[in-house]
């Protein structure tokens, strides 16, 4: 690799990089598997640069790094545990158990009413709360417009306070 190549990529790591950890984050919700699905993507990227169309590289990048997540998924072992069972463990052993009771409801129901929502508009408010990423970078990940994501996300966010109102 060139001097001039290797300031290129170093460059687009530096740009993407942490864009990309946090759409990896708001997919699989495991921040030390998340610097791992990041590193084998760049690292796909670079010695598959020849099939990117020249377009859209942070779009091309988070559909590397979502393929990198959906096989791990794949090839991951299923374990028995019940997250259930890891919650009532985690409330156990709270000191303030009324409290951690009351707001892991309040997240339930807040999950389930996101849940609810189209796998579209799910995608929207998860780029959007959990990544933190701007309507313009949802808007590159989706392939839409920057005004897209933002009108996407208001009419999430209004359902959202309706369902949780009517409860």
């Amino acid at each position: 690799m060139s001097d001039e190549s290797s300031r290129q990529m170093e460059e687009i790591y530096s740009k993407y990089c942490i864009p990309l950890k946090k759409y990896v984050i708001s997919v699989c919700h495991d921040s030390v598997l998340a610097d791992d699905i990041v590193s084998e993507t760049f690292y796909r990227a670079i010695k598959n640069i020849d099939r990117f169309d020249g377009e859209n590289l942070f779009g091309w990048l988070c559909t590397i790094a979502k393929n990198i997540y959906f096989n791990h998924l794949k090839k991951k072992e299923n374990k028995n545990s019940s997250l259930d069972d890891e919650n009532f463990a985690e409330v156990a052993s709270s000191t303030n158990v009324e409290n951690e009771v009351i707001k892991r409801d309040e997240q339930r129901k807040l999950h389930d009413c996101i849940s609810s929502l189209s796998p579209l508009e799910r995608q929207v408010v998860n780029l959007r709360i959990e990544s933190d990423l701007s309507f313009k970078e949802i808007g590159t990940v989706l392939h839409k417009s920057e005004n897209w994501a933002r009108v996407t996300f208001y009419r999430c966010k209004e359902k959202l306070k309706g369902m949780l109102n009517d409860e």
